[in-house]
């Protein structure tokens, strides 16, 4: 019994705690890590403030050298020292939210962080007349909801490059500046803590930091490294969209991330095909062309592009006989695309047919494709997500589904890789 629950609770903490910090630290999911090289430029920030003994000083160094940073702040200290913020706002750095009380996120449900997020961002915009647009959580750890929520309240999330250590106990101002100069380079965010009474944070290790600070902030300037506010070098999350439509367009992002599925692009411009290369897991299938469909062969797994079928949808308006044309057209300028990349990516090169299971198969094959039955199980699944996603994204996506609910049976669509070729690859060279 005592087995069974602690394997639970390992499993439980892996998905809900581990596996989003992974995602995050070691993969850049969702955060900024580094800003745009090829300027020259670095980022300058500060964790765990305000601090009455510390960002005095930090903030009189900085005018000094004439540089801006940004402060990640705790909204209880921002709430003890607003005159702290205030000067921090009034000097030009950015004030950014660190949460409420430097809480370990892997012990926070949803309800919890989210009181954490919103109670910092309404300080510091009492006090500064708006809203944060910069995150990082404490320690720079995440669970699956803090791991977009800062998309979700329109925070962009930001963690560092590499660690200065400036809190431990055993650093000195030499190894603190050493450690960091050794490192430093084109597009990195500098981390350093202006407080010392969080958990793991070594008593006095800020005035440490403030004597290694003038040297890095020199050796800086000498090396024509540029420091520079972050909200200049990447902004902040986008606003505008609805809560489900900024929640689902995250889950989205993971879903792709983690199955490996990549856009198709057209000119730059991504088209309303996605693909990932597989390895065909059903039955043999025979094709018109002469082409065998075999279990265990490489397959290019076409996944649709919800987002540009919105774009497309929303720009034909209404009309219907408008919305074929369009649709039309955007399959074939995709097809195309799929083509090119297909006979240009090494990756694909054994690939022996494309093929993908959908409800918006009317016309296929006059495309080119050759539809098939699915399994029950399949149909059923396949058709519950892509009704949901038709709603959601086809203008009249709930009427659709309604009136013609029977009729949008999932079926795979399969087309050889020599058809394509023939069909297609002529448009993209032509094009």
């Amino acid at each position: 019994m005592a087995e069974t629950v602690f394997k639970t609770l390992a499993f439980f903490l892996s998905i809900y705690a581990l596996l989003p910090t992974a995602l995050a630290r070691l993969f850049h999911f969702g955060v900024k890590s580094r800003v745009p090289a090829g300027a020259g430029r670095v980022a300058l920030t500060f964790d765990d403030g305000p601090d009455p003994r510390y960002t005095p000083q930090v903030l009189n160094i900085l005018k000094e050298y004439q540089v801006k940073a940004c402060f990640f702040v705790l909204g209880r200290k921002a709430q003890a020292h607003p005159e702290l913020v205030a000067r921090i706002h009034q000097e030009g750095h950015e004030v950014a939210s660190h949460g409420y009380n430097h809480h370990l996120s892997w012990l926070l449900g949803p309800r919890g962080i989210r009181r954490e997020v919103q109670r910092a961002a309404s300080v510091i915009e009492e006090i500064t007349g708006r809203p944060p647009r910069l995150f990082r959580p404490p320690w720079g750890l995440f669970n699956l909801y803090s791991l977009f929520l800062g998309r979700l309240h329109r925070q962009q999330v930001v963690l560092w490059s590499f660690m200065s250590w400036d809190w431990g106990r055993r650093s000195t101002p030499d190894s603190i500046a050493q450690r960091v100069l050794s490192r430093v380079k084109d597009g990195a965010i500098l981390v350093f803590h202006d407080s010392d009474d969080v958990p793991f944070a070594a008593p006095g290790a800020p005035g440490k930091m403030l004597s290694a600070l003038p040297a890095i902030l020199a050796e800086l300037k000498e090396r024509n490294l540029e420091i520079t506010p972050l909200t200049e070098l990447f902004g902040a999350a986008a606003p505008g969209k609805s809560l489900f439509a900024r929640l689902w367009h995250q889950w989205e992002k993971l879903f792709l991330f983690l199955f490996r599925i990549e856009d198709v692009f057209d000119g730059g411009k991504p088209t309303m095909f996605r693909v990932a290369l597989r390895k065909y897991r059903g039955k043999t299938l025979p094709l018109p062309d002469g082409t065998v469909l075999r279990r265990g062969d490489l397959i290019g797994e076409l996944h649709m592009h919800n987002e540009m079928l919105r774009e497309i949808n929303a720009g034909a308006g209404n009309d219907p006989a408008q919305m074929a044309f369009t649709a039309k057209k955007a399959t074939l300028q995709a097809l195309a695309a799929l083509a090119g990349k297909l006979a240009e990516d090494p990756r694909y090169q054994n690939v022996k047919a494309v093929a993908g299971v959908s409800i918006l198969h009317r016309g296929s094959r006059l495309a080119g494709f050759s539809a098939f039955a699915v399994s029950p199980l399949t149909s059923r699944l396949v058709g519950w997500y892509e009704n949901l996603l038709l709603a959601i994204f086809h203008p009249a996506g709930r009427d659709r589904v309604s009136r013609h609910r029977k009729k949008l049976t999932p079926r795979l669509l399969v087309m050889s890789k020599e058809e394509l070729f023939r069909r297609y690859l002529d448009l993209k060279k032509g094009h």
